[in-house]
């Protein structure tokens, strides 16, 4: 108990450390670097001029062409309405892009990559998501945005920026500064990219206005990750109903820009508009929750008795189990990215239905796996495998967060044929009932309400991915889910003929498992053999279920009706009605106790 008291001590000692050890013991020193480095930044930027500071006016000219065409010049600029473009560009957007490599040597590209750095390969193409979120406003014109930008290429290529950046209202202009992390370095590098010197002048006054409370939040250039960096130009559509944009992105350091295809925009939906959207989708996954838990609820009742417990696969039940971990630890994952307090209570009811039908299922397991196992076996020894199961459990559980949390972390798409090898096995849980059903020669313990149900439950969440287009991860669709789908289907149609045609209907009868027969022909020199093993002849005869005679002839026994006898593989005779009823309770021979096959 002492050692356990002290190792919890140890660990929140070691936690406070790592937690606010360097806040507590900040030094003199280190906070007068810092007062000197923001000394040094606000002289810096306060000294940025369009003339000799200028980003924008050293891009390769086709970039600089690209950028005119897309957002115009001042004049044109100016002689639109203020009424014409929308105010509050935040929200979620999607589309697609395009990259290409420029050749031309600039100041910033001497035709090498910097070490370490990574860029789409030439012509490449990818999905970009870009989230946006408003920080303030200066004078009603100038907004400040934060937010998000990510790239994923269909060749592996992937990159999440942090951007920085204003909204011009008047003109439906926005700069933004993408990095792989914002430092204090992006402010500067944002007034630089501006394309004009009027935009120059009023992204230094509103920065500058903004910084004074920023400055100490932002990191050194030094202490941040460093990789390509862009200079984002986004120009959006007149209206004020829907967010539409074409955008262009440069590199200047990786030489590389990404742009919207020709004909093409990204499409954003308002944070209102994208908050109900998942809160629905929230709400039908929440449903299928429910479902789920009043099925299994349901299936625990068809199966009441540890006869009919046998018939039932625990390796279905336990794939199962893992695989709603996994959709939970995706959807976990995703709230607490998103944030906000309509995504957090989302996630905390989606916690708890998980966690009941967690639990619910793994009584089912342990229930299953005690009626399959041999009268032999201790209480002892069954607590300690089911330990031992819980704990396997659990930590294949911890393992697919911890890996999936860490491949999510990276950002790089699925190739699609480890994608599609990935929903396969996941969604092959009812094989191991197949092979069960053929190898014991057994029909399915399991209702049919469970296994349609579940399945179209469990299905719900890869056809919303990938075949409904406008899901909120804005995946784009995948024919091979269509697959998926029949793949399913056909586990749950093999499983149906097994109960209609036999569990072996599909096996060649070479391939067959042998199953024991408890309703052979018998002869009258089989009789005689039986009362012979047995102890006596009145054993052989009398059912010991209801202690009345069995009558073994054929006159009784016609071929077209079932037989009125069984005879178990330890030579005890019983009545059909009688053994049957039994063995929905114990498969347990009721004379020597020895464990029978189910029927």
């Amino acid at each position: 108990m002492n050692r356990t008291l002290g190792c919890i001590l140890f660990l929140c000692v070691l936690w406070l450390w790592l937690g606010w050890g360097a806040t507590w013991w900040d030094s003199q020193e280190d906070k007068e670097l810092r007062d000197k480095f923001e000394r040094e930044w606000w002289k810096s930027f306060q000294g940025l001029t369009y003339a000799d500071n200028s980003t924008f006016m050293l891009l390769p000219d086709d970039v600089q062409g690209s950028v005119g065409l897309l957002i115009g010049n001042d004049s044109k600029r100016s002689a639109l309405s203020d009424s014409d473009f929308t105010k509050d560009v935040a929200g979620t957007y999607h589309g697609e892009w395009e990259s290409k490599h420029n050749a031309q040597t600039t100041p910033f590209w001497n035709g090498t990559l910097p070490s370490g750095y990574s860029r789409p390969g030439d012509g490449a193409t990818g999905r970009l998501t870009m989230v946006l979120r408003s920080a303030a406003m200066d004078n009603g014109k100038t907004e400040l945005l934060r937010g998000s930008v990510t790239l994923q290429s269909t060749a592996g290529f992937s990159a999440l920026l942090d951007v920085e950046g204003l909204y011009w209202s008047g003109s439906g202009v926005a700069v933004l500064h993408g990095a792989p992390e914002i430092s204090a370095q992006s402010a500067v590098d944002l007034v630089r990219a501006a394309p004009s010197e009027k935009m120059f002048s009023q992204a230094k006054a509103t920065l500058s206005e903004a910084y004074a409370s920023l400055l100490s939040q932002r990191k050194r250039p030094e202490d941040v990750s460093r990789d390509c960096e862009y200079h984002i130009y986004l120009q959006f559509s007149p209206g004020h109903k829907a967010l539409v944009a074409r955008s262009v992105m440069f590199s200047p350091v990786c030489s590389v820009s990404v742009a919207t295809p020709a004909g093409r925009a990204i499409v954003g939906l308002r944070a209102k508009t994208y908050t109900l959207m998942v809160m629905r989708y929230a709400a039908v996954a929440a449903l299928g929750m429910v479902a789920l838990l009043l099925l299994l609820e349901r299936q625990m009742r068809h199966t009441p008795t540890p006869a009919r417990l046998a018939r039932v696969s625990y390796h279905t039940l336990s794939m199962q189990a893992i695989v709603d971990s996994h959709v939970f630890v995706l959807h976990a994952i995703a709230c607490t990215a998103v944030g906000g307090l309509a995504f957090l209570v989302a996630g905390a009811v989606a916690f708890v239905m998980f966690t009941a039908l967690l639990v619910l299922v793994m009584r089912y397991v342990a229930a299953v796996w005690r009626a399959q196992q041999s009268s032999a076996v201790s209480p002892d020894d069954c607590r300690r495998c089911l330990v031992r199961m819980y704990i396997a459990a659990y930590v294949a559980l911890v393992v697919g967060i911890v890996a999936t949390y860490a491949y999510l972390d990276t950002q790089r798409p699925l190739p699609a044929a480890v994608l599609a090898t990935l929903l396969a096995v996941a969604h092959a849980y009812w094989v191991p009932q197949i092979w069960r059903n053929v190898k014991r020669n057994t029909n399915c313990g399991l209702g049919w309400d469970y296994i349609v149900g579940t399945t179209t439950v469990r299905l719900f969440f890869p056809l919303y991915a990938f075949a409904y287009t406008s899901n909120i991860a804005f995946v784009s669709p995948a024919p091979l889910v269509w697959g998926l789908v029949a793949f399913s289907v056909a586990q749950v149609t093999v499983l149906l003929m097994q109960d209609w045609l036999g569990p072996r209907f599909f096996v060649p009868k070479f391939l067959r498992p042998q199953a024991h027969d408890y309703h052979p022909a018998m002869s009258l020199a089989d009789e005689e053999d039986l009362e012979r093993n047995s102890l006596s002849s009145d054993a052989a005869a009398v059912c010991a279920v209801c202690i009345q005679p069995v009558d073994t002839t054929l006159e009784d026994n016609r071929l077209d009706l079932t037989p009125s006898y069984m005879l178990t593989p330890c030579a005890h005779m019983y009545h059909t009605e009688c053994l049957q009823q039994w063995m929905d309770i114990k498969l347990e021979c009721p004379v020597c106790r020895a464990r029978l096959p189910p029927l």
